[in-house]
């Protein structure tokens, strides 16, 4: 698993993105992009990253459920 600095700009994997259609899933519908806010510290694994463009926050994702966006991406 990559090691995500806070604030970057994360964007959810493929994988995930395909298992939230799987299971018509479309909490992440108003965010493509997020800021990686960081490590949950009571929960390892879990973080909490906030809408890039919403400002929405979602807490307690697994962290290799995103990745950090490119350059061509952001």
């Amino acid at each position: 698993m990559e090691n995500i600095k806070p604030l970057s700009i994360v964007m959810l994997e493929d994988e995930y993105i395909d298992y939230l259609k799987k299971i018509n899933d479309e909490r992440f519908t108003c965010d493509t992009s997020f800021i990686y806010l960081g490590e949950i510290p009571n929960m390892p694994g879990h973080c909490v990253v906030a809408g890039n463009w919403t400002g929405r926050i979602y807490s307690g994702y697994h962290i290799e459920n995103f990745r950090v966006a490119t350059e061509e991406e952001v």
